[in-house]
């Protein structure tokens, strides 16, 4: 083939590319939009000069405003009155000159960028509008497909007939990103200056516009000498366009620019942890459910004019705060580093989240570290009612009453201990839940199989964190075995929200409600643009959530969280944890209004072996107290599918003179049907009110599931499955709960 033969080929090419382009922008686009396939971009949701105001609502359903967002990090909006002519004039010189007379796509740019990618084998496709700059920005969209372009091409001009051209550059000024976390122009002009957009040279807004391409290349703190050289060029530009005159271009070519490194001004109020909690969810919210890119749906959350209809308690949130805020609540510590602590309150019902703290003493900024949402710490033996018995009453294993052994285990050679010395024999699932024996939790999880167990965290429960199997730097590593789910070893833990809602299925007769910050959020326009609507899911029967909390109950008024029982009648349940290395201590509890969780320890995990007494029993009271003490005291009704009967408290058998008797709770048609003959033989009884925890095989004596490295609940370790069985040395116990609370 002659070359000039492979020339006209190319021009012939480049010409079919360009037509088939611009059509399929417009056949493709169309069915984008007649199909519904252009998910995600919502022009109605680009008006971002509006403040978003954040509602809450009373006992009586009215909604009040709560707070009005702020964003104190560097983005400040500017109104396009406020933005310099010269700025305007900058940006579309040097980034799209024919900006005020295209339709969203320049042809004719796009035809030179064909040209360049055809016959010179450019990477990048370019030619992009300041109105496809801005498409780009706002949905994250970077594919290097073709289709990509398409999608590009047809949201802008979907944009330009919609806004005007006034309105689409005062959004792209506001959102485009200029170096050192600084978006859009005033921020820029803040950080580099010092000034107000509308107190810029032109020199200086000729400055900021050069950033734009590249802005690490043009970064004017880290490559000023750069950032200079581009100046010039977009004042040629200027200049070239008849923007500004020879005398203007040559007084700013001879302005002398002092960048400089300013601290950003940040808002005066610092917003709670709630509400960055929410800030959160609403822009995970809306990248899951709308395509938003991250950057866009932070920006419609600050800046969209968004009603926010949170499901925030005021009198909560503030009755957490005077508690978080004080620190006397609070062992002292003396060091450089103290312990941190985190609560959540949500309502049992909905699992609406009605006070969030993330922190020990006052807030200090916005957006900082919540630990109530964004840290996962070990749970301890907060896990035993979710992981072990539940999951067992569920499946019909045992109830309440059942017979179980606390006695000396080996598995593999890994022997797990209780926190005190010693066992304790034969005892009822009661008393080993309150007194928060280990033994018999990895007995009974045995029973209800770790597949089982899992499946019930994280299907049932909706914990998010728990690892099935994964391989990290060439170690493999699962959640499914005998520490993690009867013990609270987990590979990454879990956060105290998702705990503290999985609690409230106790006290909500067996349903799960997803935890949740907002109902709904409505845009400027008055259509709502996302909902959570209470929609309950079965984690377990009514009568299985019923017996757990019965015995969860007991853990307060005479097991290991006494300390935390409530001022009056209103009746609670909860449950204690401390992870064997003592990093971490929580308590987990209910009652028919609320589901809280309280939990303590370093940022960076460290023992805490120094504390005289366990300090989230105090805190969960002091909160729970306050915000109950209006509260008509409510109980816990017992499904028609739950039999009770008077039972022995030590034998589970049906209680006869010289017993201590106690009612206990069976699923309908599986009371006892034998009486206690005495105490004697309590360590030794077999009858029909014990569960069988002997595994019928030898081979099953040793489950692959259950092998442990040495260090079962570090969590900056995650806990490792070898390869081998390897023989493991005795196992420390997990003192859980055995510190006395001086409240």
């Amino acid at each position: 083939m002659s070359r000039g033969l492979r020339l006209f080929l190319k021009v012939f090419l480049t010409t079919f590319l360009i037509g088939a382009l611009i059509a399929s922008t417009v056949i493709v686009g169309g069915c984008f939009g007649f199909f519904g396939l252009d998910k995600g971009f919502d022009v109605n949701a680009l008006d971002l000069n509006f403040t978003s105001i954040v509602y809450y609502t009373d006992e009586n359903g009215n909604a009040h405003e709560l707070e009005r967002l702020y964003k104190s990090q560097n983005r400040v909006w500017a109104d396009i009155s406020e933005i310099p002519k010269y700025m305007q004039d900058a940006f579309v010189a040097i980034e799209d000159e024919r900006f005020y007379k295209h339709n969203g796509v320049d042809v004719a740019r796009t035809l030179k960028a064909t040209v360049t990618y055809v016959f010179k084998g450019s990477s990048s496709f370019g030619g992009s509008t300041i109105t496809q700059q801005l498409v780009k920005n706002i949905t994250g969209d970077k594919s290097a497909r073709p289709t990509r372009k398409v999608r590009e091409m047809w949201r802008a001009m979907a944009l330009e007939r919609k806004y005007s051209k006034e309105q689409i550059l005062e959004i792209y000024l506001n959102t485009i990103y200029l170096a050192n976390n600084c978006n859009g122009v005033q921020s820029a002009a803040n950080k580099y200056f010092g000034k107000d957009i509308s107190e810029l040279s032109l020199a200086q807004c000729a400055s900021i516009a050069g950033i734009t391409q590249y802005p690490s290349k043009y970064d004017p703190l880290q490559n000023p000498e750069n950032n200079i050289e581009k100046q010039r060029i977009v004042l040629a530009k200027m200049l070239e366009l008849g923007k500004i005159t020879q005398e203007e271009y040559d007084a700013a070519i001879a302005e002398k620019l002092d960048f400089e490194n300013h601290s950003l001004k940040s808002g005066e109020n610092v917003q709670s942890y709630f509400i960055d909690q929410l800030i959160n969810e609403l822009i995970a919210d809306l990248q899951k459910d709308k395509g938003y890119s991250a950057e866009f749906a932070e920006k419609t959350v600050y800046n969209g004019g968004l009603k926010i209809y949170a499901t925030i308690d005021p009198a909560v949130q503030e009755a957490m705060e005077d508690v978080y805020e004080n620190n006397a609540n609070f062992p002292r510590v003396y060091g450089s580093v103290t312990p941190q602590s985190a609560m959540v309150v949500l309502d049992v019902h909905t699992g609406a989240v009605k006070g969030s703290v993330g922190g020990i003493g006052k807030k200090s900024g916005d957006r900082i570290l919540n630990r109530a949402s964004q840290s996962y710490r070990q749970p301890g033996s907060t896990i035993k009612p979710i992981a072990v018995y539940a999951p067992a009453i569920e499946q019909g294993k045992i109830s309440p009453s059942s017979i179980v052994e606390d006695a000396p285990i080996d598995i593999n050679g890994w022997k797990p201990t209780n926190y005190y010395s010693g066992y304790k024999g034969n005892v009822t699932v009661r008393n080993a839940l309150k007194e928060s024996m280990n033994t018999p939790a990895i007995r009974v999880l045995q029973q209800v199989g770790v597949d089982y167990s899992y499946d019930f965290m994280t299907k049932k429960l909706g914990f998010t964190s728990l690892v099935d199997n994964e391989t990290r730097n060439g170690k493999k590593y699962t959640d499914k075995n005998l520490s993690s789910l009867a013990l609270g070893g987990l590979t990454d833990g879990v956060n105290v929200t998702e705990l503290a809602a999985a609690y409230a299925t106790f006290a909500n007769n067996g349903l799960y409600n997803k935890p949740h910050l907002y109902t709904k959020v409505v845009n400027s326009e008055g259509d709502i643009l996302l909902e959570n609507k209470a929609q309950p899911t079965v984690a377990m029967s009514e009568a299985t959530a019923f017996m757990t909390n019965s015995m969860l109950q007991s853990v307060i008024t005479n097991g290991t969280g006494t300390a935390a029982r409530l001022s009056g009648s209103m009746p609670a349940g909860g449950k204690t944890g401390t992870t064997d290395d003592q990093n971490d201590r929580w308590f987990a509890g209910f009652t028919p209004y609320y589901s809280a969780v309280v939990w303590y320890g370093y940022d960076q995990p460290k023992s805490l072996e120094f504390l005289s007494y366990h300090p989230c029993m105090p805190v969960w009271k002091k909160v729970m107290n306050e915000i109950h003490k209006n509260l008509p005291v409510r109980s816990f009704n017992m499904p028609s599918t739950v039999d009770s009967a008077q039972v022995c408290s030590l034998t589970g058998k049906l209680a006869t003179d010289g017993c201590t008797k106690i009612t206990e709770y069976f699923k309908t048609g599986k009371r006892p049907t034998s009486y206690c003959s005495g105490h004697a033989d309590v360590d030794t009884t077999v009858d029909e009110n014990i569960i069988d925890l002997t595994p019928e095989t030898e081979e099953e004596q040793i489950p692959e599931d259950a092998v442990i490295p040495d260090d079962i609940t570090n969590p900056s370790d995650p806990v490792a499955i070898p390869s081998e069985i390897p023989s493991v040395p005795s196992q420390p116990s997990v003192p859980d709960d055995d510190i006395i609370v001086l409240d």
